[in-house]
C-alpha cells in the first residue's frame, strides 16, 4: 500500500487503517459506528510539528473558564455563571456542577482556583496588579477579590483548564491516549454536553498545505486544519470541498518606536498612517481574504465606533509631510520575520510609502532575533502579527507604557487607563472610543489589516457552523452526509 506523502510511517497507518475501515462495507453494526475525521495539518511555519500537533489536540480536549464571543463579550463554559459584587470589587464565579477530566477525576474549585492564579499574570499583564487574591470558598465557587474594580477581570476569565500537572488532560469533548503522541483522539463518551457524534479523529502533519492538499483530493483526509490565503481561491474550485473562513484575532501591523529619532514625531507618525492605502493591503497582500484596521480595537467589537477609524488620504499625508512633519532623518529600516505573506505585505507598504517620499529598508531576520531587539528597544520599525483581539484587554497588554512593546504615550495610557477601570459599560465604550482616537493622533503603529484563515472540509460530513466562530469548536455535533457518504460509496 503506498503511504500518503508527508505522513510518518505511524500516523499514516492511523489515517489509512481509519478510512478502510470506514469505506469498507462490514456488517450492519460496523456501518453504524460513528465516523472518524481525518484531519491534514501543514505546520512548516510553527517551530515543531509536536508544537503544531498539540495546538490541534487541545482545541478538542482543554475547555476554558469562559470564552470571549465575537463582539468581545464573555460566555460560560466551564464556569455556569459569575457575580460581581455591589463594590465591584470581587466576582463570584459558579463551576458548571460534575464536570470531570478525562481520567474520571472531578473538577474542583480548587483546581480552577489554581489554574486562575497561574494564569492572571501573564493574561491581565501590567493590569494584573489589580488582582488581590484567588480563593476557593466553596466546592463550586471560586471568588476572584480587587483591589479596585476593573472589568478587565471578566475579560481575564478565558483560562484554559487542564488536570493539574499535565497539558492535554482536560474537560472536553474527545480525548488522547497518549499525551506524548497526540495524533489520534477519541471521542469523550462521559462528556457534559453530551457524546460527540464523531468516534475519532485522526491528525496527519504534512511539510505545506499544498501536500495536505494533494491526499485529500485522493480521499485519503477529510479536512485541512488551516488554510492560508494563498490556497483559499484554488479549493474554492472543488466541487466536493467546504471552506469556512474566520477572521482570527490577529492583525498584522507596522510598529512604530517612537523612542527612536526617525518616529518621535506624532505629525510624521499620522503622515505615515494617511499614507497606506489598506484596501489595497487586503486586496493585493491578502488576496481579499482579511479585515482592514486602522487601530487596535477589534472591529466587531460592541464599543467599536466606525467613524472613528482612519482612512487612506495620500494628500493628506503629502501635506503634513510638506509642513514640517518629515524629520532630518525620516527613511527607516523595517524588520520582518522570514514569511511570504508579511514579505508581500511589507513590498506593498515599501511602495505606498515610496509615494509619499519615504523610503522604507525591509530587514528579514529570524524571530529569536527580532524579539531580542523589540525587548531592547534597538529598533525603528517592525512589520509583525500581532494577537489583538477581541478584548481590550489584550490590546491593555500590547501597547500601555508597560506592556509587552513598552510603547510610550500619555494619550494612550489615558485611554487604556479609562478602559480598565470603567464604571460602566457606557464608560467602558466612551474609552474604547477615545483609544481609537489616540491611535490616530498618536498612532503607535501603521495598523494594516486583520488577517482571515479558513478551514476546508468534504462534503462527506455536515458541519455545524456559528456565526463568527471556528467551525472547530463544534466538531463534536459534525456528522456524516448520508447523500454525499452514500454517492462516495457508489
Amino acid at each position: 500500500m503506498r503511504l500518503p506523502r508527508g505522513l510518518t510511517t505511524t500516523t499514516a497507518a492511523l489515517a489509512l487503517i481509519a478510512g478502510a475501515c470506514r469505506q469498507s462495507p462490514g456488517t450492519a453494526a460496523a456501518r453504524a459506528e460513528r465516523p472518524t475525521l481525518r484531519i491534514g495539518a501543514g505546520f512548516a511555519a510553527t517551530s515543531s510539528d509536536r508544537e503544531g500537533l498539540q495546538t490541534v489536540a487541545q482545541l478538542q480536549t482543554i475547555e476554558n473558564l469562559a470564552r470571549v464571543t465575537l463582539d468581545g463579550r464573555l460566555q460560560p463554559s466551564l464556569a455556569r455563571d459569575w457575580a460581581v459584587s455591589p463594590d465591584g470589587r470581587s466576582v463570584s464565579v459558579n463551576l458548571a456542577s460534575g464536570v470531570r477530566f478525562h481520567d474520571g477525576s472531578p473538577l474542583t474549585a480548587e483546581i480552577v482556583a489554581n489554574a486562575v492564579r497561574a494564569s492572571l499574570p501573564m493574561t491581565m499583564g501590567p493590569a494584573f496588579s489589580d488582582v488581590e487574591s484567588v480563593s476557593a470558598p466553596s466546592e463550586g465557587q471560586i471568588v476572584i477579590r480587587l483591589h479596585r474594580p476593573s472589568p478587565f477581570l471578566l475579560e481575564a476569565l478565558e483560562v484554559p483548564v487542564p488536570k493539574p500537572g499535565t497539558t492535554l488532560v482536560g474537560t472536553g469533548p474527545f480525548k488522547i491516549d497518549n499525551p506524548q503522541r497526540p495524533t489520534e483522539m477519541r471521542a469523550n463518551d462521559d462528556y457534559r454536553l453530551g457524546k460527540p457524534l464523531i468516534g475519532r479523529i485522526v491528525v496527519a502533519s504534512y511539510p505545506s498545505v499544498r501536500a495536505a492538499w494533494a491526499d485529500m483530493l485522493r480521499g485519503q483526509l477529510d479536512m485541512l486544519y488551516e488554510v492560508g490565503a494563498d490556497a483559499l481561491d484554488s479549493l474554492g474550485a472543488s466541487s466536493n470541498v467546504a471552506t469556512f473562513t474566520f477572521v482570527r484575532r490577529y492583525q498584522y501591523a507596522v510598529v512604530m518606536n517612537n523612542q527612536s529619532d526617525v518616529f518621535r514625531s506624532k505629525a510624521f507618525r499620522q503622515a505615515l498612517n494617511f499614507a497606506i492605502d489598506r484596501e489595497a493591503i487586503v486586496r493585493d497582500g491578502l488576496g481579499g481574504h482579511g479585515v482592514v484596521s486602522s487601530s487596535p480595537v477589534w472591529p466587531y467589537h460592541f464599543a467599536f465606533k466606525p467613524a472613528l477609524a482612519s482612512g487612506y488620504d495620500v494628500k493628506r499625508a503629502g501635506a503634513l509631510l510638506a509642513d514640517g512633519a518629515k524629520p532630518a532623518v525620516h527613511d527607516f529600516t523595517c524588520m520582518i520575520r522570514p514569511d511570504a505573506t508579511i514579505e508581500r505585505i511589507a513590498l506593498i507598504v515599501k511602495r505606498q510609502l515610496q509615494q509619499v517620499g519615504i523610503e522604507m529598508t525591509i530587514e528579514e531576520i529570524p524571530v529569536d532575533e527580532q524579539l531580542a531587539a523589540i525587548k531592547s528597544g534597538h529598533f525603528e520599525a517592525a512589520l509583525t502579527e500581532m494577537i489583538s483581539g477581541p478584548t481590550l484587554l489584550r490590546a491593555y497588554r500590547i501597547w500601555h507604557s508597560k506592556g509587552l512593546w513598552n510603547y510610550k504615550s500619555a494619550a494612550l495610557d489615558t485611554a487604556l487607563d479609562e478602559i480598565r477601570y470603567a464604571a460602566s459599560t457606557e464608560a467602558y465604550a466612551t474609552g474604547v472610543g477615545h483609544l481609537q482616537q489616540a491611535a490616530t493622533d498618536d498612532p503607535p503603529a501603521i495598523f494594516l489589516a486583520w488577517n482571515e484563515r479558513a478551514r476546508a472540509v468534504t462534503k462527506t460530513f455536515s458541519v455545524r457552523v456559528e456565526e463568527g466562530r471556528d467551525i472547530l469548536f463544534g466538531v463534536r455535533q459534525w456528522k456524516l452526509n448520508a447523500e454525499v457518504a452514500q454517492a462516495s460509496r457508489n
